[in-house]
């Protein structure tokens, strides 16, 4: 039965309006667009999704600029409904995991197989009722009133897909004596769709089998005449044949019995033999004597594992209906095109009784065969004498096509180069398919539908180890093993040779495997075994390369950062950005090169990157000399850094630098290459950058970081800039990376060490005469210090410090900042008419530069003043007034604004919308990466649950559990609060504080 009417799991529905079902129960799906993120992940169920991808399915090239927020949020609203199982983040994207037939498109496409596999028996009536039963379950406009552009695509496909069945079925019942009955039905579809052929031709064969002969001429001569008056073309071949058949009264074309067996999909005796042989032209009722049917297949590969999507894909498009499929495979090399090739051939030779021909074109290793010479191969395997093929490639394409037509023959196609090798070897009539790999994207194919095959899963790859090397020694070192394949990058290839190692060394533990592989610099050389090497299959494809795409694809591999930007791309090669991104998509083609999760990114898979920070050994003419190759990779970083720098104001947090933050963006990135740069081993001037711009970019990166996410990389470049410094004698680099340090760990909780480190960056301010700016920033982020250590008197020195410095050097952004900032330590000191003036004056200065940041800012001010003084209702209209200025993609802002919102109304007494607020600012805060805001937004939901009627004691103390093991370990006073609610088990107060990882113990 369909795996509809199954019991538990989820059910889905797209061909008409989306509809998402548990057991029967309606689920909440969202908004319209939130449905299209859904339908987006869906329709690639099992795959991972970036969220580049996910940005373009929804707004295609104009995207908002929140837009990455919004995926987000719809992501974790999506993963509440459909379940934390169902829907999961993976390698910087998404993974929906669903069963095909949960979904309507599954559930048609299995009927339609099912079909197909009915009409090759020749049981034509049961095949038409199945797919009667496929038009069944399309229950208006697929996905009405979903919007996007991947939407759009998939509701054309799938409304082309409802005709293409109901062709087939009409077809069908033709095929089992039916078509009388089709004829009005035909003639219907025939004026909705005057343009399409084959309902025209289906229309003709019924009228022509009801013994309305004149009829169906009559229905040719009006579809000529529309053809040529408003396309000025032709009717295609096969109506044309079909015309021709009927005036000759061709015998072949009458109608079957009802009752009577179909020929078998082999025999082409018949216009409908087969799903779309109208195209073909009529041949004789059996093959020529000369005619054999090579399998010339390799063997699959045993071991063959995972890649369901994919498979199904490369199925899918070669059953493909209405001419010759093409079905291209592509990717990088090792990552496994002819094992799913292969697997696919072998899986569908049922459905290609006339022949499965496979040739290995050589695309990639420098030899790439000549189509002439592939066509005499193929012809010779049908029995074609050598002396009888012509010697005009023209002629033998020609010949090669006549052999093919009509019969059902799989052409595989392994290793092709471009268009050029493989069009000629594509057969002209409807019935034969062609499956093609390649390592680059082949454009200009007819009729091809492309596979992208990435890596595999984790999982997949644990399964690929497993089955080589056997369960039990797997097992028995699990978490091994998965470091090894994380070590071989999750390519087949690097699998397979480090199985087989293991699998000829049964001594060996998977743990000496992982410490050979230990070394970026060696584990290329690891990963060999015979014949087989990742990094040979990787030469092959740098080999294709000319001399610019060579040169980029050594250089981008020089920054050690995730992934690069179009803008990014063109500073490492010192190119105009067109240009650079040409290139870079260029090498995306040849598979040597990646689309990262994020627009306009690239990047690369990791071990194409340790190949290419070594490919300069393989350059032509011999290796080049090193010290050339340092000094090229040294001005590569040294422009990457000063594309970033010139993004980031010569005042950290002035708006240039908040401006930056947009264009920086990925502070991994930036963490990294700043940290790369100082820990290179030559940091002679002219060679590497210089610490100072690297200070200065890291500083103003750490004042534009919007998230709880840049605290790690960030850190771990503040830590390595500093012991640069230090070893340079640079006082203000120095001073620069102590203010960062502090400022990190004073974000992550831990307040006595971002004390000792903001000491020290004031003394060297202060002894050296650094940066005015400088000096502000450090009396400010010491004064925040103070905050927290509960120490206001020095908090309001450290302030009004900070406040004198910005006024001196006329920076009003900063000194309207500052000034907020000064009016909390006033009202901690209980000077709330202090600071309610210094609220005001930053207000005026917000109103003057139309910064609603900054107005947002002093609404929220406002309501800590009112909520200190009592006045509750005033705290909570101030804050909801913050809450509507606030951008909702800064979701560390808006989570903290939220968390505040909960204290007051729940000081108010109002339980529930404390409740409600807590929870949105778990979320924005969750969503954020901030760990420490985290834990208080779940303590205060906690309390909030706990207060009003009949409240949830048991959620609170979850929550209250979960906050004490955020909290505790980084120190925080809140968790001293917190464990006397928990009870027996728990500290009583805060743990002693964790020392970050990214700072020296």
């Amino acid at each position: 039965m369909d795996r509809e009417a199954r019991p538990g799991g989820l059910r889905f529905e797209v061909l008409g309006p989306v509809r998402g079902l548990r057991d029967g129960v309606e689920l909440a799906l969202g908004s319209p667009q939130q449905q299209g993120l859904l339908l987006a992940l869906l329709f690639r169920a099992g795959r991972q999704v970036s969220g580049a991808q996910l940005i373009d399915d929804l707004w295609g090239e104009d995207p908002p600029a929140s837009a990455h927020g919004v995926i987000r949020t719809y992501v974790h609203r999506l993963r509440r409904v459909l379940g934390p199982d169902a829907l999961t983040s993976l390698g910087g994207g998404y993974l929906l995991v669903a069963d095909p037939e949960g979904l309507d498109t599954g559930r048609c496409e299995a009927r339609q197989a099912r079909a197909r596999a009915l009409r090759a028996e020749g049981r034509h009536a049961e095949a038409a009722a199945v797919l009667r039963a496929a038009l069944e379950l399309w229950r208006g406009e697929p996905m009405s009133g979903v919007p996007g552009p991947y939407v759009r695509r998939q509701r054309r496909e799938w409304e082309e897909r409802r005709l293409a069945v109901l062709e087939a079925c009409l077809e069908a019942e033709g095929e089992g004596g039916r078509s009388a009955e089709s004829v009005a039905e035909l003639t219907a579809l025939s004026e909705e769709h005057p343009l399409r052929e084959r309902l025209v031709e289906l229309l003709m064969l019924a009228l022509y089998r009801s013994g309305r002969q004149a009829d169906a001429l009559e229905v040719y001569r009006a579809a000529d005449r529309r053809l040529r008056t408003e396309l000025g073309v032709a009717p295609g071949p096969g109506l044309r044949d079909l015309h021709g058949r009927i005036l000759a009264a061709d015998e072949t074309l009458a109608a079957p019995a009802p009752a009577a067996p179909a020929a078998p999909a082999s025999a082409v005796s018949s216009v409908s033999s087969a799903t779309s042989a109208s195209a073909a032209p009529p041949v004789a009722a059996g093959p020529p004597a000369a005619f054999l049917r090579p399998d010339q297949l390799p063997a699959a590969v045993a071991d063959f594992t995972g890649r369901t999507a994919e498979v199904e894909a490369v199925r899918a498009a070669l059953r493909e209906p209405g001419r010759v499929p093409v079905a291209a495979v592509a990717g990088m090399g090792g990552v496994g095109k002819t094992a799913l090739a292969l697997h696919v051939a072998h899986g569908l030779a049922d459905e290609f009784p006339d022949g499965r021909l496979y040739l290995d074109l050589h695309g990639a290793d420098g030899r790439p065969t000549r189509p002439e010479e592939a066509l005499a191969v193929f012809l010779r395997s049908f029995g074609v004498p050598g002396e009888s093929i012509p010697a005009d490639p023209a002629e033998r394409a020609a010949r090669y096509r006549s052999l093919l037509a009509g019969r059902r023959v799989l052409v595989l196609l392994d290793n092709a180069r471009d268009a050029e090798q493989v069009r000629p070897l594509i057969p002209g009539g409807a019935g034969c398919a062609v499956l093609v790999t390649s390592r680059t994207r082949i454009g200009a194919l007819p009729n091809a539908r492309f596979t992208e095959l990435p890596v595999l899963p984790a999982e997949e790859a644990v399964t690929l180890l497993t089955r080589v090397v056997g369960a039990g020694r797997v097992a028995a070192e699990e978490p091994a093993a998965r470091e090894l394949i994380r070590l071989c990058g999750q390519l087949p290839l690097a699998v397979r040779i480090l199985a087989a190692r293991l699998a000829c060394r049964p001594g060996w533990s998977v743990a000496r495997l992982v410490e050979q592989l230990g070394g970026e610099r060696y584990r290329l050389d690891a990963l060999r075994s015979g014949d087989l090497a990742v990094d040979s299959s990787f030469r092959f494809g740098f080999d294709l390369l000319d001399a610019e795409q060579a040169r980029a694809f050594r250089l981008l591999a020089v920054p050690e950062v995730p992934d690069l930007s179009a803008a990014e791309v063109a500073a490492v090669l010192d190119r105009p950005e067109p240009a650079a991104e040409a290139l870079a998509e260029s090498l995306v083609d040849c598979s040597m090169l990646e689309v990262a999760a994020s627009p306009d990114r690239y990047r690369y898979h990791d071990l194409l990157r340790a190949f290419a920070q070594r490919v300069d050994r393989f350059c032509p003419g011999g290796p080049r000399d090193q010290t050339e190759v340092d000094g090229e990779r040294a001005a590569a970083l040294a422009r990457l850094v000063g594309h970033h720098h010139a993004g980031v104001a010569a005042a950290p947090g002035s708006p240039a630098a908040r401006a930056a933050s947009r264009t920086v963006g990925d502070y991994v990135a930036v963490g990294a290459l700043v940290r790369q740069c100082a820990e290179l081993p030559d940091r002679s001037p002219g060679v590497a950058p210089g610490l100072d711009r690297l200070a200065e970019l890291l500083l103003g990166v750490c004042l534009s970081a919007d998230s709880g996410r840049a605290t790690r990389p960030l850190g771990h470049a503040a830590n390595a800039l500093l012991r640069a410094a230090l070893e340079e004698g640079d006082r203000t680099a120095e001073a620069r990376a102590r203010l960062v340090l502090g400022r990190l760990l004073a974000e992550v909780g831990s307040a006595s060490s971002a004390l000792a480190e903001l000491l020290r960056a004031r003394d060297l301010c202060t002894a050296h005469a650094l940066p005015q700016p400088l000096l502000a920033l450090t009396h400010g982020s010491l004064a925040a210090c103070f905050v927290q250590l509960g120490r206001p008197d020095e908090a309001v020195a450290g302030f009004s410090a900070a406040v004198a410095v910005w006024q001196r050097i006329g920076d009003r952004r900063a000194l309207a900042a500052e000034l907020l900032e000064l009016a909390g330590a006033f009202a901690r000191q209980g000077r709330f008419g202090a600071a309610g003036r210094v609220v005001d004056q930053s207000l005026l200065i917000g109103h003057d530069l139309a910064d609603h940041e900054l107005e947002a800012r002093a609404r929220d001010s406002l309501g800590s003043i009112a909520h200190d003084l009592g006045r509750h209702d005033q705290a909570v209209a101030h804050r909801r007034a913050a809450l509507a200025l606030t951008d909702p993609d800064d979701h560390r802002r808006t989570g903290r604004i939220l968390l505040r919102l909960a204290e007051s109304l729940r000081a108010a007494g109002r339980g529930p919308e404390a409740a409600e607020a807590a929870e949105r600012a778990v979320d924005a805060l969750t969503l954020d990466g901030d760990h420490r805001g985290r834990g208080l937004a779940l303590a205060a939901l906690g309390d909030a649950l706990a207060d009003h009627p009949p409240g949830d004691p048991e959620r609170a103390r979850a929550c209250w559990a979960e906050a004490h093991g955020i909290l505790a370990p980084i120190g925080s006073p809140e968790a001293e609060r917190l464990a006397p609610l928990l009870g027996a088990g728990h500290p009583a107060g805060p743990a002693r504080q964790r020392w970050p990882s990214w700072l020296p113990a």
